[in-house]
């Protein structure tokens, strides 16, 4: 392949990149968060419509925050119940990559392989604040 043919392939495969984008995976922001004991503190400011990724302590993957319909909070693990993989936040639900198993935002089944709603943590919302309680210390989540 000479230049000429590689940068064409690039061109390509990124415009495919980015129609893919528009349907698919959309760049969810991070929230800062303050730790309090087995508690994260999100602002509700900070969740907005589309929901908020966040950053747990001890290197867990991500926790998603969304704001319901009847507008309390949900929040759930981004790890695949399936085989562990990371899942991802689509415009309208959660993807996992490999292997295409799907939850709407409140963690609960769409599409298998997977059998099990993701893991949902326990929800505290005050007027400016949300508390998601993690679990206890060497729990795998």
């Amino acid at each position: 392949m000479n230049r000429r043919q590689f940068i064409r392939r690039l061109e390509v495969l990124t415009g495919g990149a980015a129609a893919l984008s528009a349907g698919g995976c959309l760049p969810f922001q991070f929230a800062n968060v303050t730790v309090a004991g087995r508690r994260l503190l999100v602002q509700t400011g900070d969740i907005g419509d589309r929901g908020v990724l966040v950053d747990p302590p001890g290197g867990q993957l991500p926790i998603f925050v969304h704001r319901l319909a009847d507008g309390g909070y949900s929040a759930v693990s981004t790890r695949c119940m399936h085989r562990g993989c990371p899942v991802e936040p689509t415009a309208d639900r959660l993807v996992c990559p490999c292997h295409g198993s799907e939850y709407t935002y409140a963690g609960d089944v769409l599409r298998g392989p997977t059998e099990r709603p993701l893991r949902r943590f326990e929800v505290v919302a005050g007027a400016d604040v949300v508390a998601i309680e993690l679990p206890a210390e060497g729990e795998v989540w």
